[in-house]
């Protein structure tokens, strides 16, 4: 972030005057994209006419018949390309995962802290839906932004709300033209219940300045439309006298009507990506102005650009290729008509006398018409003859077949597989996907920087209120990520009273995968390895569970032997400064499974860190899965070098044992 060089007004009045004209600037400023929005919205639900389209005023007047009443032909080859590279980005996980910039055991436990948070806020069946949402605003528009919310839910507890930002509630601050490097805040304006604001900042406060915001009524039940944002086109500007604009918008309806009101939020930026000041306005209204100067607050809305065009906004598959699919579209139309045209017959000529001239140009059979004709009398070798529709014939399916490779070409998802032919190597498989992967490395970065900007703010806001009103939080999956939290597995929860309260201003917050693998090209991988003897069974069985590959196989007990590992791990290490206890029997665990995992843990580096006392715990948990396993000796049975260093003599002359024949001489 550059250097902080705006000063906003000190007198309220002229700071929400200030917003209000930003708004209203950037607005005009970027009309084309918006006209370029809504025009994406309109084509991809079948519009394919547009009697209209003034990006000046951002208006667009879409029609789905074409001029003479009929339906216009559509191919959904942008739809189904944009689709796939939806699908693409769907597929990320997308789940957070902290990680720390140091290797102390207290970084280790405020990370393994700051995961139990992070997890406990997202839902993953919440978080599916907001990805799907995001991705296709992401994928067509070119840009999309993300917010949390953090709520306190009775039922549920604290967790997290996301919302999916649509591009056209977000400015950049100040105004950009060439260099969006100076960005210094992100500015939303959207359109919120008046009684959400009362809530939020107090009933008296809002209807003592009602008149100085801008508000109207809305229907319950209906779309919450901004008159000045979203049909821009048609739309009153600046609605400013709320109670004119209600009493117009509610007159002849019957309903109770609803308030809503315009409400601007502003993130100026601060340094390390902190947030040093959040102001609310609403008309000539501030409902809030914090400064964050003196405490870490983060932003929590996150934006991401699909394509970098140099402006803040982007470009998106829409803008790559709606051009070209239009005009393939327009040149398979005319192919089909001249197809049409062929398949009637075409006008057949007869010598005079030959037919009843009362069906001139009539149709006699199925397309068939028919002409007479004089001929000449010297020529005798008159037979009949067709005249053929005059058509342009396949050119117009050449020149679409050329216009569909090249949106396949400039597209970033390319159906590589289907071009290659079938691959059973899993060498080519990898190959493959590293392509795909490599033509979404721009917008894997920019999706990963928004969520993770998203991640780490709500985690923020969460460790601030668990500080204030101390609960627990519950543990959602147990994975080794974990290690150095204190767990309470009977309530399944943590709590700050034994774990460190995070420093999120130390640690790094992300997505779990941006790039997915192809889990054939895993499989493969893994079979390959097995064959040739680089993998044992019982790898190739952990491998796949922690990839979660299915293969048609038995692994249940595997599964079950893999997670009691992974649980005896988090509680034997704790804290990392006080071993906790497990309880072990031959009966109940598959020592080889929990051996290969208590190996790789106790090589890591957070074993390092750990103290004297857990290191010993983890080497008598060790010790006792060997036994388990009959690879050491029980502890009361003496190994055979200690029998023979205490026979002392009688074994240095070779006497041997009791009950054996003496060994012979040299």
């Amino acid at each position: 972030m550059p250097a902080q060089t705006i000063s906003l007004p000190k007198d309220p009045r002229d700071l929400a005057r200030l917003l209000r004209m930003h708004s209203e600037r950037e607005r005009s400023r970027y009309s084309y994209r918006r006209a370029v929005w809504m025009l994406a919205w309109h084509y991809l639900n079948g519009a394919r006419r547009f009697d209209v389209f003034d990006p000046y005023n951002g208006r667009v007047s879409p029609h789905y018949l074409d001029k003479d009443g009929n339906v216009e032909f559509q191919s959904q080859e942008l739809l189904s390309m944009i689709d796939r590279t939806v699908a693409r980005i769907a597929s990320m996980d997308l789940r957070p995962k902290v990680m720390r910039q140091g290797s102390s055991l207290r970084m280790i436990r405020e990370r393994s802290s700051a995961q139990v948070v992070a997890d406990s806020l997202v839902a993953e069946n919440h978080l599916s839906q907001v990805v799907s949402d995001f991705a296709h605003n992401f994928v067509t528009l070119g840009c999309c932004g993300i917010q949390g919310h953090l709520v306190d839910v009775p039922t549920v507890g604290l967790t997290a709300d996301l919302e999916v930002v649509h591009p056209r509630e977000v400015f950049p601050f100040p105004a950009l033209h060439q260099d969006f490097g100076k960005k210094q805040g992100l500015m939303r304006q959207r359109v919120m219940p008046v009684e959400f604001l009362e809530e939020r900042f107090g009933k008296s406060f809002i209807r003592k300045n009602l008149d100085k915001m801008e508000y109207w009524a809305t229907d319950p039940g209906d779309i919450i439309q901004d008159p000045g944002l979203d049909e821009p086109g048609d739309a009153v500007r600046n609605p400013f006298d709320g109670r004119a604009i209600a009493s117009g918008l509610s007159a002849g309806s019957n309903l109770i009507s609803t308030k809503v009101a315009r409400v601007r939020e502003l993130w100026l930026d601060g340094p390390r990506g902190t947030c040093a000041r959040y102001v609310v306005t609403c008309g000539e209204v501030v409902l809030s102005d914090e400064d964050y100067s003196d405490r870490t607050v983060y932003c929590p809305l996150g934006w991401a650009r699909f394509m970098d065009t140099g402006t803040f906004y982007g470009a998106g598959m829409f803008d790559l290729l709606f051009g070209i699919s239009r005009e393939a579209e327009k040149l398979m139309k005319s192919l089909f008509n001249n197809i049409r045209d062929i398949d009637k017959y075409g006008i057949l000529v007869l010598p005079a006398g030959a037919f009843n001239e009362r069906t001139t140009l009539r149709e006699v059979g199925k397309g068939l018409r028919v002409v007479a004709y004089q001929p000449d009398p010297l020529n005798e070798k008159f037979s009949p003859m067709t005249i053929s529709p005059q058509t342009a014939g396949d050119v117009p399916g050449k020149v679409a077949q050329f216009a569909r490779e090249v949106m396949h070409a400039i597209s970033p998802i390319q159906d590589l597989i289907q071009e290659k032919g079938r691959v059973d190597s899993a060498t080519g498989l990898q190959f493959l996907d590293e392509q795909i992967t490599r033509a979404m490395t721009n917008p894997s970065i920019g999706i990963q920087r928004a969520f993770g900007d998203m991640y780490r703010s709500i985690v923020s806001s969460a460790v601030s209120d668990l500080v204030k009103y101390p609960k627990p939080i519950p543990v959602t999956n147990l994975t080794m990520d974990l290690a150095g939290a204190v767990i309470d597995l009977d309530q399944g929860s943590v709590s700050f009273d034994k774990n460190p309260i995070p420093h999120v201003g130390h640690l790094t917050f992300g997505v779990r995968q941006v790039s997915p693998r192809s889990e054939v090209a895993r499989k493969e991988e893994a079979m390959g390895l097995l064959r040739a003897g680089l993998m044992d069974p019982d790898s190739f069985k952990l491998f796949s569970l922690k990839e979660g590959l299915d293969f048609a196989m038995w692994i249940e007990e595997e599964r079950a032997a893999y997670e009691t590992g992974v649980q005896n791990i988090l509680i034997l290490y704790g804290n990392g400064a006080d071993p906790g206890q497990v309880i072990l029997t031959q009966h109940n665990s598959r020592p080889d499974i929990q051996l290969r995992l208590l190996s790789a843990f106790m090589s890591s580096p957070t074993m390092t860190v750990a103290s004297p006392e857990v290191q010993n715990a983890f080497a008598d948990y060790r010790q006792s899965l060997m036994q388990f396993m009959g690879a050491t000796l029980p502890p009361q049975v003496p190994s055979p070098e200690m029998a023979m260093g205490a026979m002392g003599p009688q074994a240095q002359a070779g006497q041997g044992m009791p009950g054996m024949p003496p060994m012979p001489g040299r």
